[in-house]
């Protein structure tokens, strides 16, 4: 769903896509740090946030090479990304959640994502799997996934993780609230007991019964991500009659 926001973010992500070719093509290696700050630096010129939770931090940048690399990717079709040169190495671990995140849009099983996550970080962990979450909430936002696609990676990983459950609930809140959100600002959700609905059933689709959003959470990430304000109705049956 298309907010004048989101497309401010997108022309951020293309404005920001733009200046670091130029500063790889004058660069023998263009480190991290370097990416981040024209980022951030391009998000300040539009005048956006990144996209993130209610929480905000510094950090939120550097995840924001997730919708960088998607956009490169998905939108744009930047070859050079697929290179080892100056821009392929900005972009690497972006590219092993990409791996990842190809594995469970598939019919992958359990042990098959637990092997590609260690081979692709060493290790899996909180930290892993949120960037791994956040990965495909981004790839949903900026509608290289949809709905049905991003809720079976989510929920592939949840199922093969039952060991970080009680993780899970606190890394996918904002995933769902993303996608609730859209269904908010497309008016597919129009009233609290659609949303209450709405927010219970998709948590239960990814294997996470009991761990859907507050209302009060989806509010603020639709205001944050969306730029607009939560507006659902009491439905009819419950409104005082005229």
């Amino acid at each position: 769903m298309s907010t004048p926001l989101k497309r401010a973010r997108l022309r951020a992500y293309v404005n920001a896509l733009a200046d670091i070719v130029v500063e790889a093509e004058h660069t023998a290696k263009l480190s991290r740090e370097k990416a981040v700050e024209i980022l951030k630096n391009s998000l300040s010129e539009v005048g956006v946030e990144p996209f993130r939770g209610i929480r905000f931090s510094d950090e939120v940048y550097e995840k924001e090479l997730i919708s960088l690399y998607i956009v490169a990717k998905d939108i744009l079709r930047l070859p050079a990304l697929n290179s080892e040169g100056a821009l392929g190495e900005v972009f690497q671990i972006e590219r092993l959640l990409d791996k990842v995140v190809r594995v469970l849009l598939g019919e992958c099983r359990p042990e098959m994502v637990k092997e590609m996550l260690s081979q692709a970080f060493g290790t899996i962990d909180e930290v892993v799997l949120s960037k791994v979450v956040r990965y495909i909430a981004t790839g949903f936002y900026l509608d290289v996934l949809d709905e049905r696609a991003a809720v079976r990676a989510v929920g592939n990983l949840v199922k093969a993780l039952p060991e970080f459950r009680e993780e899970f609930k606190r890394i996918a809140k904002f995933f769902l609230a993303v996608v609730i959100g859209s269904k908010i600002v497309s008016g597919e959700v129009r009233n609290r007991v659609e949303l209450d609905l709405s927010r219970k059933a998709l948590a239960i689709n990814i294997g996470l019964s009991g761990g859907a959003p507050s209302i009060e959470y989806i509010a603020d990430v639709v205001k944050i991500v969306y730029g607009k304000s939560l507006q659902v109705s009491e439905p009819e049956s419950r409104q005082s009659p005229s």
